[in-house]
């Protein structure tokens, strides 16, 4: 009996192979790309890490993973809209902060334990740093938001493993966003 082997397969093929499975890997990194491409000062990459926890936090009230890249999409196009009537985004995204976290508090969906609830003070903290940052000169509130990047990193990882609050797809393409653009702002804002 003949057994037929298989031919060796290069690791530029695997490479190629797997692209398709690592879409939002090379989405977040197209989108660190674009954003530091176009970064002026960068305490305003703070929007970046707002906009994280804003939509993981909507997508833990609603209780749906599911939704998040919808939510993502109307995060962007909304920051878009408002950038080109010229209008302050921060208002805005505040505002919906608040709202969210009063509509989960008393929904109770953020009193429940776990990765859901968390998201409650990981706005706080994550959206505070970034909100801090604008006011902080220009080397320390960059150092702040990209450690407020990196330190969402963290949540991406344990919300990526646990496969909650937000889908798979979601938490790598912003693991790899708030990474590449953490150590981005890093190198722009201390050299």
């Amino acid at each position: 009996m003949h057994v037929a082997s298989e031919t060796p397969v290069s690791p530029a093929a695997r490479l190629l192979r797997s692209l398709p499975h690592r879409w939002p890997t090379l989405a977040g990194l197209a989108f660190a790309a674009f954003s530091a491409l176009n970064m002026g000062d960068a305490r305003d990459e703070g929007m970046v890490v707002f906009l994280a926890a804003l939509v993981y936090l909507a997508t833990a009230v609603i209780g749906k993973p599911g939704v998040v890249w919808t939510l993502f999409c109307m995060s962007v196009v909304g920051v878009t809209a408002l950038r080109l009537f010229d209008l302050d985004v921060w208002p805005a995204l505040v505002a919906s902060a608040v709202t969210l976290a009063a509509l989960g508090l008393v929904n109770g969906m953020l009193g429940e334990p776990g990765l859901r609830a968390g998201q409650l003070p990981a706005m706080l903290v994550f959206g505070g740093a970034a909100l801090v940052g604008l006011s902080l000169p220009p080397v320390l509130g960059g150092c702040l938001v990209a450690a407020a990047l990196i330190g969402h990193v963290v949540l991406d990882v344990i919300v990526w493993r646990a496969d909650k609050v937000v889908t798979r797809s979601l938490a790598e393409f912003c693991a790899v966003l708030d990474l590449t653009l953490g150590v981005t702002i890093l190198l722009v804002v201390l050299t």
